[in-house]
């Protein structure tokens, strides 16, 4: 069970798949609700995603890498 607050490595890893998400985002020249619509997300999530407000689900990023044409490993590298 995870502790309560995260350790900051954790976060540390949230941040750095929601400056992924952001940068291939602004690569393919979308905005985040263009993308969210492609996704099948609220515009919302993704703004929490990029700014590592959300523990996502691995089905959010699947549901991103999809729309934008990636494997969803890119997302962590």
């Amino acid at each position: 069970m995870p502790t309560d607050p995260l350790p900051d490595w954790v976060l540390q890893q949230r941040r750095r798949v929601g400056d992924r998400v952001r940068d291939l985002r602004e690569e393919q020249g979308l905005s985040q609700e263009r993308l969210a619509e492609m996704a099948g997300l609220s515009r919302h999530t993704v703004y929490r995603i990029e700014l590592a407000q959300y523990g996502t689900s691995v089905d959010h990023l699947a549901l991103i890498a999809r729309a934008l044409r990636i494997e969803i490993v890119a997302l962590f590298s």
